[in-house]
């Protein structure tokens, strides 16, 4: 190396370094663009999805005699109890469907939606501690947390099947029509469980809240007693949200025609709205929660 080349090297070695700061870049992108980077996110971490999910199902119940029984029994558990209840005259018979069928396909549903809604606080919560920050994205924790919820979902399905053919429940030809509703549901409750993560942040109280609404809730949603045996109540099956899913997806799979098709219309529209708008907050937070910025 020449003599001006050591001095232009240890010129710059030299010379203060500066630090720019700037505005994250996110702020700059729209909603389309937060929805695709959400997705892009989980769908390029997908192994490590599929990976949690293998890892936790042979761990949940290491060590226990019967292993991994536990996984599939109890799952069935809460479901259980209530076609237990029905099946003693507890539920009354409603749209004239047997009392076993009626409670075990709401509850599955309602276990869905509530399992989306209060997973993203638990795990947006923990993500939001100094000693759980990684450069894993939050929202391929989140994903990574629904595998259970979806293989638990699964199971719950097919005990709906079964109690279906026991009782030699007739099905509707628009039952495959079902699945949209539900999956409208799944988007309306995660929706809500990432804006209520985010609010969790703020207002550590909102975690609380969730968990005795959806306590409560269930029996405010007509999972177990149909409300429109329960006079002052009958209103709620037009403006709640999950009575309005819960009711829809019943409908069509068992009656063929929907009984309030209005207010599902508008729970569509509102659901847009709600996850376009969760998902650009989201989008815009998860540097702040994971204490990147």
């Amino acid at each position: 190396m020449s003599i001006p080349a050591m001095a232009e090297s240890e010129d710059r070695s030299n010379r203060p370094r500066i630090r720019v700061y700037r505005p994250d870049s996110r702020f700059a992108d729209k909603t389309a663009s937060a929805v695709v980077h959400l997705l892009s996110e989980v769908w390029r971490h997908r192994a490590h999805v599929a990976m949690t999910f293998k890892r936790d199902f042979k761990a949940a119940y290491r060590g226990t005699t019967l292993g991994v029984f536990w996984n599939f029994a109890l799952p069935l558990l809460p479901v259980s109890v209530y076609v237990f209840l029905s099946v003693s005259g507890v539920v009354p018979a409603v749209d004239g469907l047997p009392r076993a069928v009626y409670v075990t396909f709401n509850v599955t549903l309602w276990l869905l939606f509530a399992g989306l809604i209060e997973q993203p606080i638990t795990v947006v919560k923990s993500r939001n501690s100094d000693a759980m920050k990684t450069s894993l994205p939050i929202s391929v924790a989140i994903a990574s947390s629904f595998a259970s919820l979806a293989f638990e979902t699964f199971l719950r399905a097919l005990l709906v099947v079964a109690v279906i053919l026991l009782f030699l429940t007739p099905m509707s030809a628009l039952a495959p029509l079902a699945l949209f509703v539900i999956a409208l549901g799944a988007i309306f409750s995660l929706s809500v469980g990432l804006l209520c993560a985010i609010l969790n942040i703020v207002v550590p109280d909102t975690q609380s809240v969730v968990i005795v609404v959806m306590r409560y809730g269930i029996f405010l949603s007509g999972v177990i007693f149909p409300l429109s045996a329960i006079g002052p109540l009958r209103w709620l099956e037009r403006v709640n949200p999950l009575a309005i899913l819960i009711h829809a997806a019943r409908d069509l799979t068992f009656v063929g025609t929907l009984t309030h098709p209005l207010p599902l219309v508008a729970l569509c529209g509102l659901t847009l709205l709600l996850a376009l708008f969760a998902a650009r907050v989201f989008y815009l937070m998860e540097y702040r929660i994971r204490g990147v910025i």
